[in-house]
């Protein structure tokens, strides 16, 4: 049997997706954290700020609960001002970060900090277990809506939180299914653990697909024609706008859409790029078997192998 809108909505608002009081709990955390860095890199006048952009699922508004394995998490791009682009390092800068936000955070532990990250610089917060990434961005704008986002090797590509979260709005927009089908996916990879694919893989995918075939016509043909592309098409690469993805070496190109440069997909290897095409079709063969069983247990057990044993449409 197929499943509704309805069915299928049931099942995201009251499993899946972060409920409103909890999201605005967890905005108000990254703006009490922006305000406090704010304050503090202020005082030590090493660098100047441009302006925060907060990016990701929390602002896209497509977060999905915590879970004991997936926290819920935030980003956070921290656009400075710097005179030379060229000689730029990352390393120092998160560096000072962790000593001035230990200095604003009294009460959290050393490893509430992680200063580890290639690009990124990792804040946890224990008791709503918020875990909120910091992009340290070198603005190349007045608007500070592009920047240079540098790893400690060196290397520096170019990326605007800003055009993420706008070419999101922009699909959602014109697909009201985009959220859901977002949700569904997202619990789908972590029920798989599909090492190496990202939530915004995930979400340029489906964007890509409303570009090539339009808006979704129900939720359960946007998962399947997501899954047959991953399973079928995905070699050919994602693209948007003039991006050409011939030239790129890796075995997943997904282009960034704020740079056609920069394939977001580069770091997933050829081993988790067989499996989540083996996952992909998988869970394409599953459905489409669901849609032909005539009773709705059998329906619904179909659907708990691809999402859980959460499912529910109760």
């Amino acid at each position: 049997m197929k499943m509704t809108n309805a069915d299928l909505e049931k099942y995201v608002s009251k499993k899946l997706a972060l409920p409103g009081e909890e999201r605005n709990e967890y905005r108000g955390q990254v703006n009490r954290l922006i305000e406090n860095l704010d304050a503090v890199l202020a005082t030590d006048g090493t660098y100047k700020i441009k302006k925060f952009r907060r990016g990701g699922s929390l602002e896209k508004g497509t977060s999905n609960r915590a879970t004991s394995v997936k926290p819920v998490d935030a980003d956070v791009g921290v656009y400075f001002d710097a005179e030379d682009t060229d000689n730029f390092e990352i390393a120092p800068l998160q560096k000072l970060i962790k000593k001035l936000l230990s200095a604003a955070y009294p009460n959290k532990s050393a490893e509430d900090f992680d200063d580890t990250g290639d690009r990124t610089f990792g804040v946890v917060f224990i008791g709503s277990g918020l875990e909120v990434d910091l992009v340290p961005i070198v603005s190349i704008d007045e608007d500070a809506n592009y920047g240079f986002q540098y790893s400690r090797s060196g290397d520096c590509v170019k990326t605007s939180v800003k055009v993420h979260v706008d070419h999101y709005r922009e699909h959602a927009n014109a697909d009201p299914l985009l959220a859901s089908c977002l949700r569904l996916l997202k619990q789908w990879k972590h029920w798989c653990e599909l090492d190496g694919i990202q939530s915004f893989h995930l979400e340029l995918i489906l964007s890509y697909l409303i570009d090539t075939e339009g808006p979704a016509p129900t939720i359960e043909e946007g998962l399947r024609r997501f899954y047959l592309f991953v399973g079928r098409d995905l070699t050919s690469g994602v693209t948007f706008g003039a991006g050409n993805v011939t030239g790129f070496p890796e075995p997943v190109v997904i282009l960034d859409p704020a740079n056609s440069d920069n394939n977001v997909a580069g770091r997933i290897e050829t081993t988790e790029k067989v499996r989540f095409i083996s996952e992909a079709m998988r869970a394409y063969e599953t459905i489409t078997l669901a849609q032909q069983t005539p009773i709705m247990d059998d329906t619904i057990s179909l659907w708990r192998e691809i999402f859980s044993d959460s499912f529910s449409i109760e």
